[in-house]
């Protein structure tokens, strides 16, 4: 906050709306330019964020997750893992803009900022948390979200045994990398973006700088449906991913994408999703885990082809669990439901 403009960061919208429609304009031009200067509101934190952050998540009792069929969402990390993922707010979402596409174009940007002020009287619309929220769902933008590190952390520490090794081989954004360095398990884990490999990095290297011990993370570069292959056989308690959503999240436009390499849906299931299941059963050890986020219908994979390719793979469906997340009340979302959900599938490997 402090290499902030100080007008903005006290600026509350209530006190932006009692102004005059000029002054309002002037504000909001101020805030235009101090942004348009300093670029892009990025997550940052300090040595002694990344300290308390981590502690915190090393403290939180994680069965208070579980929630009889549910998980119950916490932010818990989420910040931490956030921030050494800067190219999350440039992946695009289906049709939508991106964040970056937003803060990027002159009068969305502008658009933006005024909204932010005048939708949250309580809170100081202009400044970084605030931008960051109003770019991530402006009208007609949406953005990628992080695994939240705390459900990581209570689904490994129920599924993989003390001291085990889990694999996951769409390591995403670092949220269940962070959840394992919580839960001291070791982490493996596959990702085809290079920048993504240097987040972890970068993040595993700053919580050992902040002085806690860590267990292994060891990261391979590359496509899931190559890359398991040389994880050796019956080496892993937990195997615990969130695969695409096929084509509805891009990454990134490269061939290393396996939207892009299978373009049409049952070539995707045939080339990327079934693979990834046979080796999964491959590198678990007898009675270990797999454990998938899904979607809860609305996209693709659908739980059922989930359900498929595991039994395929030679898995036994062992127990699902609906994650809570909660919406973003300023959406208005049609269904006046104030939370939406995902699943998450369990599966265990009984030979």
């Amino acid at each position: 906050m402090s290499m902030e403009d100080p007008v903005l960061c006290s600026l509350r919208g209530s006190t932006w709306s009692a102004f005059s429609a000029t002054k309002r304009a002037l504000l909001v031009d101020r805030a235009f330019n101090y942004w348009r200067s300093r670029g892009f509101p990025y997550f940052q934190v300090s040595k002694r964020q990344v300290r308390l952050e981590f502690a915190r998540l090393i403290e939180k009792d994680w069965k208070s997750v579980f929630c009889a069929r549910a998980l119950c969402s916490s932010n818990v990390g989420l910040r931490l893992a956030n921030s050494f993922q800067p190219e999350m707010w440039k992946a695009k979402v289906n049709r939508y803009k991106s964040p970056i596409e937003i803060f990027n174009d002159d009068l969305l940007l502008r658009a933006a900022i005024e909204r932010s002020l005048r939708i949250w009287p309580d809170r100081f619309g202009a400044n970084a948390s605030c931008l960051r929220r109003m770019l991530r769902s402006y009208s007609g933008a949406a953005s990628v979200s992080n695994y939240r590190p705390m459900i990581a952390k209570a689904v490994i520490t129920r599924y993989c045994r003390p001291g085990g090794v889990v694999v996951d081989f769409s390591a995403g954004y670092g949220g269940r990398l962070l959840g394992a360095l919580a839960a001291n398990r070791t982490y493996f884990g596959i990702e085809p973006n290079r920048c993504q490999v240097s987040g972890y990095r970068r993040m595993v290297r700053s919580i050992a700088a902040a002085g806690f011990s860590l267990p292994a993370a060891k990261f391979l570069l590359g496509r899931a449906e190559d890359k398991l292959s040389s994880i050796n056989s019956r080496n892993a308690d937990l195997v615990f991913s969130s695969p695409p959503f096929f084509n509805w999240e891009h990454y990134s436009y490269s061939n290393s994408q396996s939207f892009r390499r299978y373009p049409r849906y049952e070539l995707w299931k045939e080339n990327f999703l079934l693979p990834v299941m046979i080796q999964s059963f491959r590198v678990l050890q007898r009675d270990g885990y797999l454990v998938l986020n899904v979607s809860n219908g609305n996209r693709l994979p659908s739980p059922d082809d989930v359900n498929a390719c595991a039994h395929m793979a030679g898995f036994g469906r062992m127990s699902s669990y609906r994650m809570l997340f909660p919406k973003l009340p300023y959406l208005h979302p049609r269904d006046g439901r104030p939370l939406k959900s995902e699943l998450m599938l369990v599966f265990r490997k009984l030979c």
